[in-house]
């Protein structure tokens, strides 16, 4: 299969399907490296093996580092241009972005081995994809330092990464290795991090002001964002749901006869069933009347470009939220934009409304009300109830 007409017949199709002029340019860029590297080698007919060392080529030839960009984008190209050596027709399926694999073969061996040991203990794939990440960071380590066989670890190589890694991961980090360390029998090795306890600041919650929240709905009501922008906004505002669970919702989540809307909580795999209210239905209903392509699946909340699959992560929930402040016209002011801030918002707004601890524990999905104390300290004017009178403090200075 000619380079040439393959590569050709990919941005035909691109565009047939309805991706972005922004994305068809970057496929151009992918084109015009891949057409190069075939230059260079003197390939003209395509197959898949020769794509994959294509693929394989991630190495950025400026830095002569590990390039993630190239790895991804690379990697997405040959998968499409398998496809139609295979099948004669592009799978425009979107992906779930890999995990990068280490690159050393005992490394890949315990990586998988671990990863399957993961998969069989928690059901939460966020929680699972956090350990691999920390134990992919000592991998990373290891290597550098030409470790390759785990056997081999000992109490100074463990302090020694820690000390390579930045404070702010030190806490993830001794997470991570306590549990490999558990999978690996290394009781000593647990024993001598255990008594660790990383810096962690304590950050004042970030909320949204009562004038804040009227700029966000007078933005949604004049129509300055999109159905589907909106109701992602107004649910999160009401409900606190987790961006895991709101890429999830499905069609069939929402009653509309009993106005409720259920959903299976992804951390703690409790089922739970919040009340529909008036301004989050409706503007969902707006969003799938008007609005919602006709995609083949029954997620609530789908791409508005094709390929018209699910939001893919919480970077897609990142940028609604941002985009909707934006247009709001709300200030960061070193607050964190996200999901996660409207579930902040959710939590304080309940404080506030009395809502008994255990009742906002059970709605964010908290397995202990421990976690959900910290919401207290949003409400500003309760707290000053608790302040201490100063009344019969001397004011004189014993000597």
């Amino acid at each position: 299969m000619n380079i040439d007409i393959i590569c050709n017949v990919l941005l035909d199709a691109l565009t047939e399907v309805g991706y972005h002029e922004h994305t068809i340019f970057n496929y151009k860029g992918v084109i015009r490296r891949f057409k190069a590297f075939c230059e260079e080698k003197g390939i003209t007919e395509y197959n898949p093996d020769f794509g994959q060392t294509y693929a394989d080529d991630v190495i950025s030839t400026k830095t002569g580092k590990f390039s993630k960009n190239r790895y991804h984008s690379q990697s997405r190209f040959i998968r499409l241009l398998n496809s139609y050596y295979n099948t004669g027709a592009f799978d425009f399926t979107m992906l779930k972005r890999g995990k990068v694999q280490p690159t050393n073969d005992n490394h890949k061996k315990i990586y998988r081995d671990y990863g399957i040991f993961l998969r069989n203990r928690y059901e939460n794939e966020n929680t699972v994809h956090f350990y691999e990440y920390e134990f992919y960071y000592l991998l990373q380590y290891l290597n550098e330092i030409q470790i390759y066989e785990i056997d081999k670890l000992s109490l100074m190589i463990v302090i020694g990464y820690l000390k390579a890694i930045k404070q702010c991961r030190q806490r993830a980090a001794l997470c991570g290795l306590r549990l490999f360390f558990k999978y690996i029998n290394r009781d000593d090795l647990y024993a001598a991090i255990e008594g660790i306890h990383s810096y962690r600041a304590k950050r004042i919650i970030p909320t949204l002001t009562d004038e804040e929240q009227q700029q966000i709905k007078g933005t949604i009501e004049s129509g300055n964002v999109t159905h589907r922008d909106a109701a992602i906004v107004l649910l999160g505002l009401s409900t606190g749901i987790r961006a895991c669970d709101l890429i999830n919702l499905k069609l069939s989540d929402i009653d509309w006869i009993n106005e409720t809307i259920s959903f299976k909580q992804s951390k703690t795999g409790n089922t739970f069933c919040l009340p529909l209210t008036t301004l989050v239905g409706n503007a969902i209903a707006n969003y799938l009347s008007e609005e919602r392509p006709k995609a083949n699946n029954d997620f609530l909340f789908v791409r508005q470009l094709a390929p018209f699959d699910s939001l893919s992560d919480h970077a897609s929930c990142y940028a609604v939220v941002e985009r909707v402040f934006n247009r709001a016209g709300i200030n960061k002011d070193n607050r964190i934009f996200g999901m996660h801030m409207l579930r902040h918002n959710a939590a304080s707004t309940m404080v506030k409304n009395e809502v008994p601890i255990a009742t906002i524990a059970a709605i964010l999905g908290h397995a202990n009300t421990d976690t959900t104390d910290i919401y207290i300290t949003t409400d500003e004017f309760r707290l000053k109830e608790c302040v201490l009178p100063m009344v019969g403090i001397s004011t004189e200075v014993n000597p």
